[in-house]
């Protein structure tokens, strides 16, 4: 046994193909009920006792391209059945005799351990082009649920369930919890998409006027629940058209709230608000909207500024966080002062504990001017509801779900198992954080649109609906899965502008002229050289070649082997710099990567020119000061960005740039802060920010401050007066490049690394009790757990830890089911 498969024993702490709640009791049972007169369909059970009943498989509702011609199938149930050692397989052949259609069906249920079903539906056509289809299925308590709980609610009432990851279940009399799943959106093909970008790069998110999926997720409604009818279901390929609908406009309050400097008047339907100075002002009202319901908020607008446009939650008379789905960040909405413009976005209130919501309008420049609005309206929509997935001639589809059952423990325990047996029953194998990590990356991979199945990434639901290239690089690459690898990434090839250049972010419903001197184009050409390795990809060299023009010619116009650039090439790429900027080792880092990859892709490439690329990435070390520097201009600055081009260096060419001293030298100098006796090594932090200025004195660091600032304007609004210490790039916690940055080190022979890795991981999970999932960032100086950023819960590319594992010797690739497949 090697030395790192010891270590990986010690590390993970439990058997690979173990979970983490070692108080697992069920013995989950699968038996068949009807008879071949009312036809068939699947019982599960716990032991001998029932749990979850079947009123029919599925129902299906289909649709002909026009619409013209609709059908529903209701409680399917099978005509004959088939039994295995692990299972049940349902099938029935169907005439549907609207669409003059042969319909096959097979409902197979796969017994994954004693714990976890897996359900599978299988749909296939030969008859007619395409068919329409939303499918439904319901899963019914065999008894009264104590309660009904949801991903992050653990005493739900009923509805529309729309939340950060899509899973539910419901508590029994006897204590056990009865949990669902599904397969990811690109598979099972949903979009969690709820807004879109404003037209002309406007700031902010508007909400759609079509909404894909708004009932992925549902359980039974109070209502029905009191008349006794009990159910978790998803419902897949549905969408919500709300201009073919129908609405009931709101009866907006009298009353309102000052904000701000500023005079209101009314005249009719106008209302004008004079502004008295340059500060953020406007009015609040307390909305009729109520969760569970989609709403359209409407007006025009006349100002000299453009207008802010925000929706609140209120909580005993509080204002709390800003409403998610639908309308968010707007800011910046353009307007003018000689026509009147038109507002008009949708919101999808979830259930969000019966909190009020409160509306503000107004403006945050407001430059001593006015801001006239027009019919303000508020209409609660009654959408038109149709099929969109599509059910195409001679193509077999599937519809997978999974069903989990384990003793209740707690909230927190909850959300920890809907992920770990997401991964189990897709076929992963790992430790628990592992299977965390790569349920969450599956449930934030889904199809990019109503009219567009291609897979599509993005980082967190509140950077929905964006993919951004840098953050689905690392996600995607993250596993052995050939058709998203191949299809993101010629996604993103179809990008590449007449320069060469790949651009920033997909978004849908709106376009993106994004593509810029960062590290986007680089990273697509090492994924195409991984997906030519993994894959066997057949590259598009003409892009491939056009694409290493532009790093030479954008990055080294003069080939001496600096590289200057616009923009950070590591994910702090909070400023931008004019002139281009020279002063940045993680710029130069990934350049010298740029230029191995070139070569490695076939394209011809003076090896000294490499070379020199490389020993000048090294000159960003200073001896005296023991660390890279981050900015040259800033030397006190220390990042773990700074190390991400040698780990590249390293994983993918076997190749190091930095020498021993110079890694572990650097990763000496960064603090491990949130101590906590809980952690697997207490003496030593959780967590560790990744930018922090070293310090002379006693603790020996300081956050960044409006004084001693690399970022611009940005640096001194957002880190002024200690206001964000600890938070985002002023000194936030940020797991993937952490994590990459201590296997580096563990390759370049740094004590600390094992400890350091194991208590990172043991952060994302641990450190707050609510989260236990996957973060864009943890915050390194905080005093509650209010304080942590709403916005950063479930980041997807975190999931790369699972390639840092493996190339540290912690795992093996046949731990992915993707790979065993190959």
């Amino acid at each position: 046994m090697t030395v790192y498969r010891t270590f990986y024993l010690l590390f993970i702490g439990v058997i690979i193909l173990g979970g983490s709640y070692s108080g697992l009791a069920q013995d989950l049972n699968l038996e068949v009920s009807g008879n071949e007169q009312s036809g068939y369909s699947v019982n599960v059970l716990d032991g001998e006792e029932l749990l979850v009943v079947a009123d029919g498989e599925f129902s299906l509702k289909l649709s002909n391209l026009d619409l013209s011609v609709q059908h529903e199938i209701k409680n399917f149930r099978a005509s004959s059945f088939n039994k295995s050692e692990t299972g049940i397989s349902l099938q029935k052949d169907i005439y549907l005799d609207r669409f003059d259609s042969n319909l096959s069906v097979e409902v197979e249920y796969d017994r994954i351990s004693p714990n976890l079903i897996k359900k599978t539906i299988r749909l296939f056509q030969p008859s007619i082009p395409t068919l329409y289809y939303s499918l439904g299925v319901k899963n019914i308590p065999a008894k009264r649920p104590e309660r009904y709980i949801t991903f992050e609610h653990g005493n739900f009432p009923g509805g529309l369930v729309h939340e950060l990851y899509p899973s539910a279940g419901f508590i029994t009399p006897q204590g056990n919890v009865v949990g669902f799943l599904t397969d990811p959106g690109y598979k099972n093909h949903f979009t969690r998409t709820t807004r879109r970008r404003f037209s002309g790069r406007g700031g902010g998110m508007i909400g759609m006027r079509v909404l894909p999926d708004v009932r992925l997720l549902s359980v039974a409604t109070q209502e029905e629940q009191n008349s006794g009818n009990d159910y978790i279901q998803y419902t897949f390929g549905e969408m919500d058209v709300l201009d073919r609908g129908t609405v009931k406009e709101l009866d907006l309050p009298e009353d309102f709230r000052k904000v701000g400097n500023l005079e209101i008047e009314r005249k009719d339907s106008i209302t004008e608000l004079n502004f008295k100075d340059n500060s953020k002002a406007g009015m609040e009202l307390i909305t009729p909207m109520r969760d569970q319901k989609v709403y359209t908020v409407s007006f025009l607008a006349k100002a000299n500024a453009p207008v802010s446009l925000k929706l609140y939650r209120v909580k005993n008379g509080e204002r709390t966080k800003e409403l998610e789905h639908g309308i968010k960040y707007i800011d910046n909405f353009p307007v003018n002062t000689k026509e009147w413009t038109r507002f008009k976005g949708s919101v999808l209130v979830p259930y969000i504990d019966k909190d009020s919501i409160m509306m503000f309008i107004g403006v945050n420049n407001p430059e001593n001017g006015s801001l006239k609005l027009k019919d303000l309206r508020i209409e609660e929509n009654h959408p038109f509801e149709r099929p969109y997935n599509r059910l195409t001639l001679g193509e077999p589809i599937e519809k997978v779900t999974y069903i989990f059952s384990e003793p209740w423990k707690d909230q927190k325990q909850f959300k920890i198992s809907t992920k770990t047996r997401l991964a189990e029953g897709m076929g992963f194998q790992g430790s628990e954080i592992e299977k965390m990590l790569y349920a969450n990356f599956q449930m934030m991979t889904w199809i990019t649109s109503v009219d567009d199945f291609t897979a599509f990434n993005v980082p967190n639901m509140n950077y929905s609906p964006d993919m951004y290239n840098r953050d689905s690089f690392w996600s995607v690459i993250s596993t052995y899965n050939k058709e998203l690898n191949i299809s993101i990434w010629n996604q993103w090839a179809r990008t590449q502008t007449p320069r060469g250049a790949i651009g920033t972010i997909i978004t849908p419903y709106m376009g993106s002229v994004e593509a810029k001197d960062n590290e986007a184009t680089i990273e697509w050409l090492i994924w195409g050289l991984l997906n030519k390795r993994r894959f066997g990809m057949e590259l598009p060299q003409e892009k491939i070649k056009l694409a290493a023009e532009y790093i030479l010619n954008e990055f080294d116009e003069d080939r001496d082997a600096v590289c200057a650039s616009h923009f950070s090439m590591s994910q702090i790429d909070v400023m931008e710099y004019h002139p281009k900027t020279q002063r940045m080792a993680a710029n130069q880092g990934m350049f010298a990567v740029a230029l191995k990859t070139i070569k490695a892709l076939g394209v011809e490439i003076d090896e000294d020119y490499v070379a020199k690329a490389e020993k000048e990435y090294l000159n960003f070390y200073d001896p005296e000061r023991k660390h890279l520097l981050f900015d040259t201009d800033y030397p006190d600055l220390i990042s773990f960005t700074d190390l991400i081009p040698e780990f590249l260096s390293l994983w993918v060419f076997n190749e190091p740039m930095l020498t021993d001293e110079m890694v572990q030298n650097h990763l000496d100098q960064i603090p491990a802060l949130n101590k906590t006796d809980e952690a697997p090594y207490p003496e030593m932090g959780t967590t560790a920010p990744i930018c922090i200025r070293l310090t002379n004195d006693a603790s020996g660091y300081a956050y960044m401050d409006e004084n001693y600032q690399p970022f611009g304007e940005f640096g001194k609004n957002s880190y002024g007066n200690h206001a964000r210490d600890g938070y985002y790039y002023n000194g936030g916690s940020w797991l993937r490049a952490e994590y990459t940055a201590y296997v580096t080190g563990l390759k370049h022979g740094w004590e600390k690394a094992e400890k350091r890795m194991k208590n990172r991981l043991w952060a994302e999970i641990h450190l707050n009790p609510y989260w236990p999932y996957s973060k864009e960032f943890i915050p390194t100086k905080w005093n509650n757990y209010e304080e942590w950023w709403d916005s950063t819960r479930g980041l997807s590319w975190n999931v790369f830890v699972l390639m840092a594992n493996e190339f540290a010797g912690l795992r093996e690739p046949e731990m992915d089911p993707d790979y065993r497949k190959q």
